[in-house]
């Protein structure tokens, strides 16, 4: 979607990675932005706003995450507004009970803004829930 320019054609499209947690992001979009810069092919689509696939994957990509502790390590280069925090419930490897107990622990070292975004925010805005 982002090398075939989707999200250029339609940037306000929103589209979600959920279930894959979020450590393999960070080097995903090392990877896109390598690729499309030193990888340059005449036959790819080349795109027509001057952004990096990184771009149109903060503007237009959410990821749902349950426990990635490394992930929100590294949300500065993800992105805090691309994160919703999850429990899963009620499948077998839910949080539930103990949901607020880990979703504190593993945002720890985040900032109260962050915290809110990630724990609900960013899905509100995202779905509209407002």
């Amino acid at each position: 979607m982002i090398f075939s320019g989707v999200f250029e054609r339609y940037p306000k499209l929103q589209v979600g990675t959920v279930e894959h947690e979020l450590s393999w992001i960070p080097h995903f979009l090392n990877r896109i932005d390598y690729t499309y810069t030193q990888r340059v092919q005449q036959e790819r689509y080349r795109f027509k706003e001057a952004m990096l696939p990184s771009d149109y994957f903060h503007r237009n990509v959410f990821a749902g995450f349950q426990e990635d502790a490394m992930g929100i390590r590294d949300r500065h280069i993800i992105g805090v507004d691309n994160l919703l925090w999850g429990s899963d419930y009620p499948h077998v490897e839910s949080t539930f009970p103990r949901s607020r107990q880990i979703i504190e622990e593993v945002l720890r070292d985040c900032t109260e803004e962050e915290k809110a975004k990630i724990a609900g925010g960013n899905a509100a805005r995202i779905y509209h829930l407002n």
